[in-house]
């Protein structure tokens, strides 16, 4: 009867021990974690196919004109 005792709290106290080695990992700021969320989570083929379609829609940005181009009307 001793011996049941023991192997019950033996086999207990190993799956607390498992239930105890997860890993934390501490973040200096909220950057840090949106980081290390996005390396973890794959995006879906739906919604890259919707980004890319609407960056194709929007306009191409032109460079800027110079201060004499906007003087000058050029």
């Amino acid at each position: 009867m001793n011996n049941r005792l023991q192997q019950q709290e033996s086999a207990q106290a190993g799956h607390s021990q498992q239930s105890d080695t997860r890993t934390t990992k501490a973040f200096e700021n909220a950057e840090e974690v949106i980081r290390a969320d996005r390396e973890q989570t794959a995006v879906p083929d739906s919604l890259g196919n919707r980004i890319a379609d609407s960056l194709s829609r929007e306009p191409q940005a032109t460079a800027p004109k110079s201060w004499w181009q906007r003087l000058f009307g050029g």
